[in-house]
């Protein structure tokens, strides 16, 4: 499946947030209706509030390799990512988060620069999705 993705006008100049455009919502909230936030709080310097190349390329590996293994799984399913002022966070919709959880921790363990937090919000059901956008 070719994903599709476009970039949500925030009206903030220091966001970028992509958004997935080839799913139906509805249904993709009755497969997956819990929401894991994986979070990752990077080192945003005065005038850049980006993150660096390497930051950018390591989480490029987690979401082109791990997250759409995940998909494919039919486990999770990625929706947005929501880059803003030294925090980026990954929406992914699970029908297990303990498990989603774990999964990502195997990935993410393999470079310890890059530490994350997750956030569960069981039966979200999109509506934080729905807030973000």
């Amino acid at each position: 499946m070719e994903e599709k993705w476009y970039l949500e006008n925030t009206g903030n100049l220091n966001q970028m947030l992509r958004v997935r455009d080839d799913i139906d919502l509805p249904q993709t909230m009755e497969e997956f209706p819990h929401l894991v936030l994986v979070k990752h709080e990077f080192h945003a310097a005065d005038d850049i509030m980006f993150p660096d190349p390497s930051c950018i390329a390591f989480f490029t590996v987690f979401e082109n390799n791990h997250l759409e293994a995940l998909e494919e799984e039919n486990s999770a399913a990625l929706l947005a990512v929501d880059i803003c002022e030294g925090m980026m966070e990954f929406y992914l919709y699970s029908k297990d988060p303990e498990k989603t959880i774990y999964d990502c921790i195997d990935f993410l363990k393999s470079n310890e620069l890059y530490k994350c937090d997750f956030e569960v919000i069981k039966n979200d059901n999109g509506d934080r999705l729905n807030d973000l956008i």
